[in-house]
């Protein structure tokens, strides 16, 4: 009997210790912070390269990105004046988190990509 309890015990433990699969893969906070500070050339491209690493990992993993990335992606898109590219990672933040649905409608109106 005191086997079958220190085994349970074991096994409940080693339960509480297992990660479940990750929700969404991605973390690029780091270069965003630099880029917000030093607000330069290089710390932005490294922010931008950094999303689409995150992108193609999360792609490949088949995974979903975090909420706002693909946001934050297409508003330095509209800064190169790359409107349709923006615009189809707006769309992308509003497929994958359909909460976002409202701000993305207020940004596409806002930059005139409606």
């Amino acid at each position: 009997m005191k086997k079958l309890v220190l085994m349970s015990a074991v096994l409940l433990l080693l339960a509480a210790c297992a990660q479940p699969p990750y929700i969404y893969y991605g973390n690029s906070s780091h270069s965003y912070y630099k880029a917000v500070k030093k607000q330069d050339e290089l710390s932005v491209a490294q922010y931008k390269a950094s999303l689409e690493t995150v992108f193609k990992r999360s792609d490949a993993m088949g995974i979903k990105v975090p909420p706002g990335l693909y946001c934050d992606y297409a508003l330095l898109l509209l800064k190169e004046n790359r409107n349709e590219e923006a615009k189809a990672y707006l769309e992308k933040e509003k497929r994958n988190w359909q909460e976002a649905n409202d701000m993305i409608n207020f940004l596409a109106k806002r930059y005139g990509l409606d």
